[in-house]
This record gives C-alpha cells, structure tokens and sequence, in this order.
C-alpha cells in the first residue's frame, strides 16, 4: 500500500488550526509516548506523539486495519522493546520513523503521519 500524505490537521474535523502548540517535547513521559485528544461537539480527532530519538513523530491514533486506538488505557504506544509502536488491539506492530506496520493484519499499510513542526523544543501543526 502507498504511504498515505500527511494529515493537515486543520483540514480535518475537530483538527485544531495550524500553528498550534500540540506539545513541549520536555512534557513527554519518560517511555516518550502521549495522546492528544481534540473535540467538536461528537467529532473526535486522536493523535499519538512518540519521542523517537531526539526528535518526535505525530500520527493519527488510528490503527489502519480496525479503525481503533493504538493505545487502550493510557499514553503508552511502544512494545516491551521499546522499538515499534504496538497496537493494543490485535498486536499489529509499527515502525516508529515512518509508521509502516511490520507485523499484524494490516501489514504493509501505514499510520497516517501529521504534518508537524518541531522547532525550540515544541511540536506545532503545520
């Protein structure tokens, strides 16, 4: 499957304008991993940011083959190695840098990347 382009999250409903602060890198935990949750009414947009390196990566916090969070009750997104994000739901495993599922039933698809930019420390929407 083709690596879907990156979500614009003011293009998407309940998705906060650009240039919108989503998180301070220091705010992180230490396993690196955070939900953001956005609302409009019953529109619901989910987001994951994981640490990855010295850096951070945003997707949608959907999981391509069941449509669920990838998370089920708190902000940890990553297995036991710490390396691959892991869907709670039926054990589908990604790739942290570019969101390619690795293992699972949607192997080969891809989270959807959010268009970010990580500037002094902070994440903002493109």
């Amino acid at each position: 499957m083709l690596k879907p382009s990156p979500l614009e999250l003011e293009d998407v409903p309940a998705g906060p304008p650009a240039g919108t602060l989503l998180t301070r890198l220091e705010d992180l935990p230490a396993h690196g991993g955070k939900e953001l949750v956005f609302k409009d009414g019953t529109l619901v947009l989910r987001l994951l940011v994981q640490r990855f390196g010295g850096e951070a990566v945003v997707y949608e916090n959907r999981c391509p083959h069941a449509g669920t969070p990838l998370n089920m009750f708190d902000d940890k997104f990553v297995d036991i190695t710490g390396r691959r994000l892991l869907c709670r739901t039926h054990g589908a495993l990604f790739e942290i840098e570019d969101g390619r599922c690795v293992r699972g039933p949607c192997k080969g698809d891809h989270l959807r990347a959010v268009a970010i930019e990580i500037r002094d420390g902070a994440i903002y929407s493109l």
